[in-house]
């Protein structure tokens, strides 16, 4: 695919695999539309420095519909084509149901499920006549229950048929459609990064605050703020001097759903620092177990079986 015939749309660089993979197909010479949150912003500017000649950044926030509709008329008018889209945007709030507010939940939605079809509707019509690509990036939690990131996993699922659903519609149009699985890439994401750790503490407030007195003095204080402190810990481990090497295998997966002759449905990839990642592993094995067997292992992994007063000491 010459750069000078299709180009590559990519939203929500700010993220560290949308960094990397506009950064590595500009260099392989994509002509590639970055969409950025804040087009001032940190990630923006870290992708302005690198002065990719076919590198184009476009302030694209995906709940935005006036925004989309300029990122449309920007492709249209500086390249009259598009060959491939990759959906990325996605963030999370963690907690258990009982206190995750139901403006939690819309949020996540609006960005990780509606924000990718919203997206996806967009730029279709110039994707049906490159016959080209639509990756959609999920996640390994798409693929089973999770408690605590209910949240999360909710649109994860969602996209994960509407990518299936998606891919039907679009064989008769020559249109190649894939979904993304990361496994444990959290750590080189920046997932746990200050700025998301302060948000996340935020959100964790809201929930605290809008819990019933009955609430609070069911799960006490403590253990409401449990998530918060398991990203804490996530943050002071957190290194992005290597996460453009950690994360070659989602690029990797991503090229070739985009170039590949027959891409596959999906690229589960697993992630992680050590032999094995174990949520991609489980992954595989999840739609083959009974349910006693699934839930033993989660709430083993999670410790969710535990008692408030043992899960809090």
């Amino acid at each position: 695919m010459p750069s000078d015939k299709y180009n590559h749309k990519k939203e929500d660089a700010e993220l560290c695999f949308g960094h990397f993979i506009s950064i590595r197909l500009a260099k392989d010479g994509f002509i590639v539309f970055a969409g950025v949150l804040d087009i001032n912003g940190k990630g923006a500017n870290k992708l302005k420095d690198r002065k990719l000649p076919n590198l184009h950044l476009i302030q694209l926030d995906v709940t935005k519909s006036m925004q989309i509709q300029e990122a449309v008329n920007h492709v249209q008018k500086t390249s009259g084509g598009l060959w491939g889209i990759i959906n990325n945007a996605g963030f999370g709030i963690p907690g258990d149901i009982e206190f995750c507010l139901l403006d939690h939940y819309r949020k996540c939605q609006e960005v990780n499920l509606n924000g990718q079809i919203a997206i996806v509707k967009a730029f279709l019509p110039m994707i049906r006549k490159s016959k080209g690509r639509i990756v959609n990036v999920s996640s390994v939690m798409g693929r089973f229950p999770w408690p605590g990131r209910s949240n999360y996993v909710i649109t994860k699922h969602g996209v994960e048929t509407m990518t299936d659903s998606l891919r039907l519609e679009m064989a008769k149009f020559g249109v190649g459609v894939s979904m993304i699985e990361p496994g444990a890439y959290s750590h080189a994401t920046g997932f746990t990064s200050d700025e998301v750790c302060k948000q996340l503490k935020k959100y964790v407030d809201e929930m605290w605050n809008a819990s019933t007195p009955e609430m609070k003095e069911t799960y006490g204080e403590k253990y409401a703020y449990l998530v918060y402190e398991m990203f804490l810990k996530f943050n002071a481990d957190y290194n992005d001097s290597n996460a453009e090497k950690v994360v070659v295998p989602i690029m990797d997966a991503m090229v070739d759903a985009l170039v590949n002759i027959r891409p596959k449905p999906r690229y589960l990839v697993g992630g992680g620092t050590g032999l094995c990642d174990s949520f991609a592993l489980y992954a595989h094995f999840y739609p083959y177990l009974p349910e006693f067997i699934s839930d033993y292992i989660i709430s083993r992994h999670t410790g969710c079986y535990k008692s408030i007063a043992e899960q809090t000491t």
